[in-house]
């Protein structure tokens, strides 16, 4: 009797370590492939809570969350010798598991006078993913929220969360790096190779950095702006370190060095506000009433919404009329008008040409075509011939 339960003590205690192992595994590929299936929901966004997390992140809808994937490959990894560890533990082997841990987090490998240890290393970049993600956030709320309550406009709100990413992501590096087991000094040899290819090939490169941080500081160009540039013009949608992007009217992007802007000749058709005007040349046959005309378009005018009438904004003026000059065949006058919305000044001039033609047909006015008088001279009989003697 005491011999079976001997050896059914020996059976159990040797159950209990494969029990054990087998729930290890289970756990780390449960988790695993938890990581991974969340990745996917997150990337597909399908779901209203992919998409609330999404908009807590500071992705865009449709965008791919880029960092995850280097993210999850870290965890899988770091996910490996934890695992290794803890099974060497359930099988006694505790000897052999601090010296697998102290190999992989203390010890390490040298590569061209350069100590690597793969559990930092990995460590380091789980922690920069953690803490990219959450300065991604930081932005995200600096720019949407916090400084949107301190009521700061617009263009001043994406030039500071601008600086702020790129600020925190130099400080999340530095952390990480250090983390990693890198040894900061060392960078100095790489500064110096730096400095020697920014030198050769790099400068255009510093020179729209450089540009970037001035126009995100001086703010001669702003988001929403709409500017003209190298013959190319459109509305400022996003404005970058190195470059600026900006929609043209057919929904094209243009992606301009920001070194152009800064040293190139630049119209901004909204620095300093966004009236715009219309201006619209007008003809009228001779013999028109001109009094009736310079009326029928003053009111015209002044009745569109999208027109600043007389005293309705200080400091500008309301619409007017020219008598420019006497035509060929036409008596031509000028129409010019300030508007509320310079992005709406070709439906404005539109609007208006509509509304001239059918108050002129109303009223009778001729608009004349161009006209040529032609005078046709006549020619001279040619001499008649004398008659010879012979005939």
């Amino acid at each position: 009797m005491s011999g079976l339960s001997v050896r059914s003590g020996v059976a159990l205690a040797a159950q209990a370590p494969l029990l054990s192992t087998l729930v290890i595994v289970a756990l780390a590929l449960a988790t695993s492939i938890s990581l991974h299936w969340l990745v996917r929901s997150l990337q597909a966004d399908r779901y209203r809570w992919q998409q609330r997390m999404r908009v807590w992140l500071g992705v865009e809808r449709g965008q791919r969350i880029g960092e995850l994937s280097w993210l999850l490959a870290a965890i899988d990894l770091l996910l490996l010798p934890i695992t290794v560890y803890l099974l060497l533990h359930v099988w006694g082997l505790h000897d052999t598991g601090q010296a697998f841990l102290r190999a992989l987090f203390t010890s390490g490998f040298t590569v061209g006078g350069i100590r690597i240890v793969v559990g930092k290393l990995l460590f380091g970049v789980v922690l920069f993913g953690i803490l990219f993600t959450a300065t991604r956030w930081l932005k995200r709320k600096l720019e949407l929220d916090w400084l949107v309550r301190a009521n700061v406009e617009p263009a001043t709100r994406e030039a500071a969360a601008t600086l702020f990413g790129y600020v925190t992501f130099i400080v999340v590096a530095l952390i990480c790096l250090t983390f990693a087991g890198v040894d900061l000094s060392k960078l100095a040899i790489v500064a110096g190779a730096l400095s020697v290819g920014i030198g050769f090939g790099l400068q255009n490169i510093v020179s729209n950095f450089v540009s970037g941080i001035i126009l995100l500081f001086e703010r001669p160009i702003r988001s929403g702006d709409y500017i003209n540039v190298g013959g190319s013009e459109g509305t400022v949608r996003r404005m970058r370190i190195r470059a600026t992007e900006i929609e043209t009217p057919d929904r094209e992007t243009l992606i301009v060095p920001n070194s152009i802007l800064l040293s190139g000749q630049v119209r901004n058709r909204d620095l300093r506000s966004r009236y715009g005007r219309v201006v619209l040349p007008v003809s009228v046959a001779y013999g028109s009433d001109l009094r009736r005309v310079q009326k029928i378009l003053l009111d015209l005018a002044t009745q569109h919404p999208g027109v600043v009438s007389a005293g309705q904004i200080a400091g500008v003026s309301g619409p007017g009329v020219s008598f420019t000059s006497f035509g060929a065949s036409s008596l031509d006058f000028e129409l010019s008008a300030q508007i509320l919305e310079a992005s709406q000044k070709g439906s404005i001039a539109s609007d208006l040409r509509f509304a001239i033609d059918a108050a002129f047909r109303e009223a009778g006015i001729e608009m004349p075509y161009a006209q040529t008088d032609v005078h046709v001279r006549s020619m001279p009989e040619p001499p008649i011939a004398a008659p010879s003697r012979e005939d």
